[in-house]
């Protein structure tokens, strides 16, 4: 058996190697290659491209790396023909995943898409793309499932990766606050400057930015706050004693809920870009807890909003109330604590074996 993987942001290069590993677990013998990051690679993957190293995002940004994209569309596509994989596994990332998957159907390469991109957010015509391209997909949040069905799709639910992962980790503390700017590039150059403002409203209080490892090399060379610590490495690490968090929109807000840390999540985007996902944005929420949930269980922050004295008077309200998560038992009861990655080995070794 032979898998392609194409996960082109850090936290889909988590999430398929969590799958990657469950596959070789079962059968040494899978090859597996990928356009990922290091995750994939650590696992066991063959790299033919680390493509997480500089993540980006955004109508602005996407135009003006246009010709990288389009290169990159050339090149992978060299690279999975020249694999001949028995199913090609798509990891998030729509905006490149959709093409691929139509041009790996044409040359009739099964396809499988891990984590399916969130059309019922915005953009609902790709339904007909997926329907129209895809053999399975695989999903991690449970509403979705329904929300396909009731559009003549079945999928898979095949549980949440962080709700398996931290089912029995608390990071709950009072040693500091964590500060979690983002991943890309521009995020955590719109997010640092606000949170280190918010730090020095507290001068006694430590401060801990939480730094993924690929953003090292394009990190902001801006003051760093006296009472901040720049911590790099994994969340949950970062996290450890944390009374409250300050976390971009994302993966990130999932982890820290269920890490049952307290937090407020914010964004601030290009103008541009907002302006036109506003027109085409059909959901409540941006953050994952409160979309599972479907309530304002957290508090969320766009834009104007995201300033250091509302940062602070949230977290003043958070101290005040005790540090706790409420919804914490609500979230995970819906999630479910099963492997993912097994259940989604599972259901790529059936698709593969069914259709041989």
């Amino acid at each position: 058996m032979k898998v392609y993987w194409i996960a082109g942001e850090p936290s889909g290069d988590v999430q398929a190697a969590s799958v990657a590993e469950a596959l070789f677990a079962r059968d040494k013998s899978i090859e597996q290659r990928a356009w990922g990051g290091p995750q994939l690679a650590k696992a066991g993957v063959i790299l033919d491209r680390d493509v997480c190293s500089e993540p980006f995002m955004g109508f602005v940004e996407v135009v003006i790396r246009a010709r990288t994209i389009a290169k990159r569309f050339s090149d992978c596509k060299r690279d999975v023909l020249a694999f001949q994989p028995d199913v090609l596994v798509l990891v998030d990332y729509p905006g490149f995943n959709l093409r691929m998957a139509a041009w790996a159907k044409s040359q009739g390469i099964r396809v499988a898409y891990f984590i399916p991109p969130k059309i019922w957010a915005w953009k609902e015509g790709r339904l007909e793309k997926l329907r129209q391209h895809c053999d399975a997909i695989y999903s991690i949040l449970p509403f979705e499932q329904a929300w396909y069905k009731t559009r003549g799709l079945d999928i898979t639910y095949v549980g949440n990766p962080l709700a398996y992962k931290y089912k029995d980790t608390i990071a709950i503390g009072a040693d500091c606050v964590a500060l979690l700017p983002g991943s890309r590039k521009q995020e955590i150059h719109r997010h640092l400057p606000v949170f280190y403002a918010f730090a020095r409203l507290h001068p006694p209080i430590k401060f801990k930015v939480i730094r993924p490892a690929i953003a090292a090399k394009f990190w902001p060379s801006i003051e760093v706050p006296e009472n901040v610590e720049v911590f790099t490495g994994p969340i949950e690490q970062g996290l450890k004693d944390t009374m409250f968090a300050a976390t971009c929109s994302g993966t990130a807000s999932l982890e820290v809920a269920l890490l049952k840390v307290p937090q407020v999540v914010i964004y601030k985007a290009n103008p541009i870009s907002l302006r036109i996902a506003k027109l085409f944005v059909k959901v409540k929420y941006f953050s994952l807890p409160n979309l599972i949930l479907d309530r304002p269980a957290i508090t969320e922050l766009l834009q104007g909003e995201v300033t250091p004295k509302r940062l602070s008077s949230l977290y003043l309200e958070s101290m005040k109330s005790g540090n706790v998560v409420p919804y914490y038992e609500e979230l995970m009861a819906a999630l479910d604590d099963y492997n993912p990655g097994d259940k989604t080995a599972e259901e790529l070794i059936d698709l593969v074996s069914s259709q041989r």
